[in-house]
């Protein structure tokens, strides 16, 4: 065997113990894949939608306080583009997603069913314990198969939104106005006074017409799976829209943007929302301070249900994070803590954790809109709300009737046009 030179030797063990030195690295980095890396990793980001944005990096502040290496990236986007976004990332194997992202209850269900696996599991992280502290609906919409697959965050109880200082130079008294009759003579009047219309709605979505279902008690879908585009309800609906197009009392946006416009220039009367709302209008629209205030919605009928529910949102945390412990432990103490909820309630959202319900805010008169106990207002729609049925099958649903609506507000016969919409809802779920 051939002598090996001593500098041949003296690179061939540096080689080895370099080699033992990177093989050894490696193995500590997968290791640090697990606890230890998540331990050390405390850095999180979550995709919200506006008013959310500035509740989320309060509640940050604190959570530092006790974890002193924590550092919170909140990526502000509007829902439509987390829903995309959300779809595109599942469909790429977890590709682009943050840890974790505020979703809205609606659409949870459907993303539960078509991407299985892609979201933790938080009851096997512990978030059982917390269900008596949250209401049973909002409960239903966060869980599938059994578990709970988002942290239950705020709610939409819905209200009508109004202008007093319209509705005074008009001449019109708010508590007169019981069912939508009332609303559209109410809204004929302050047009003729003011020339504003009475209701603006932002033309590419559906959310009037699915808050005007819910308030009688209905999804897209019947509790059998039935699409309920043509039913009696549907055309209450549909032909109050159509009323208030024809009376020229009907404002349509091109969007959020736009539709959150028309309230700041005073082009409307009136807007139908969540109570999520008074947080939107106190940050964006603080020129019509003293100028709001809220009632409950119009009835079909005399006997008809003034509450509905629009929206609410839920925290969820993506299977591909590698951050898991650290999202569930901040959204746990986010979602569960009263003095963060506090913070909610003061950034204009509604929340559902029960406890905070309690809080002196929820009966203190609001200045925005001229005194008014508005949280107590809302509080008192939460018990209201009836039950609604929500389908994975909802999205395919709700673009048909967008349709519908575009042609029921430009003069298209309701009851065909909800024949049509109904049809096609059918075949694309064929």
């Amino acid at each position: 065997m051939k002598k090996l030179s001593p500098l041949f030797s003296f690179m061939l063990i540096a080689i080895l113990l370099l080699g033992g030195c990177s093989s050894g690295s490696s193995g500590s980095s997968q290791e640090g894949k697990g606890e230890g890396a998540e331990a050390s990793n405390e850095e999180l980001t979550i995709w919200a939608t506006n008013i959310n944005v500035p509740v989320l990096e309060k509640a940050g502040e604190l959570y530092k306080e006790e974890h002193p290496n924590f550092k919170l990236n909140v990526v502000e986007m509007n829902n439509t583009d987390i829903d995309q976004k959300l779809k595109i990332g599942l469909q790429a194997g977890g590709e682009g997603l943050p840890d974790a992202m505020l979703n809205v209850d609606d659409g949870l269900s459907g993303l539960f069913s078509k991407f299985p696996d892609s979201f933790v599991n938080l009851s096997e992280k512990g978030f059982d314990d917390h269900k008596d502290q949250f209401p049973e609906y909002k409960l239903g919409s966060v869980t599938h198969d059994g578990s709970i697959y988002a942290f239950p965050f705020d709610a939409g109880p819905v209200g009508l939104f109004y202008r007093t200082d319209l509705f005074e130079e008009a001449g019109v008294d708010a508590n007169s106005i019981k069912t939508w009759d009332d609303y559209i003579e109410a809204g004929k009047k302050i047009k003729e006074k003011t020339g504003v219309s009475m209701l603006s709605y932002d033309a590419n979505e559906s959310t009037v017409y699915t808050i005007l279902l819910s308030q009688q008690g209905l999804g897209y879908f019947d509790n059998d799976g039935n699409v309920v585009l043509g039913s009696e309800e549907s055309v209450n609906a549909s032909t109050l829209m159509k009323d208030l197009a024809e009376n020229d009392l009907l404002l349509g946006t091109n969007g959020w943007s736009p539709w959150v416009a028309s309230l700041a220039d005073g082009q409307t009367a009136t807007a139908m929302a969540g109570a999520w709302l008074i947080g939107t209008l106190q940050q964006q629209v603080p020129d019509s301070a003293g100028n709001w205030g809220a009632m409950a919605l119009p009835t079909f009928g005399e006997d008809g249900a003034g509450a509905a529910n629009q929206g609410g949102s839920s925290f969820t945390i993506t299977s591909n994070s590698p951050n898991v412990d650290l999202a569930y432990d901040f959204l746990e103490f986010f979602t569960t803590s009263f003095e963060v909820q506090e913070l909610a309630m003061e950034g204009g959202l509604f929340p559902t954790y029960a406890p905070v319900y309690e809080s002196e805010l929820f009966s203190q008169p609001l200045e925005y809109f001229g005194g008014q106990k508005a949280w107590e207002f809302f509080a008192g729609q939460m018990e209201k709300i009836p039950t609604v049925n929500y389908t994975e099958n909802d999205v395919v649903a709700r673009e048909e009737a967008i349709k519908s609506q575009a042609e029921v507000v430009n003069g298209s016969d309701v009851k065909e046009s909800l024949k049509g919409a109904k049809q096609r809802v059918e075949t694309r779920l064929q």
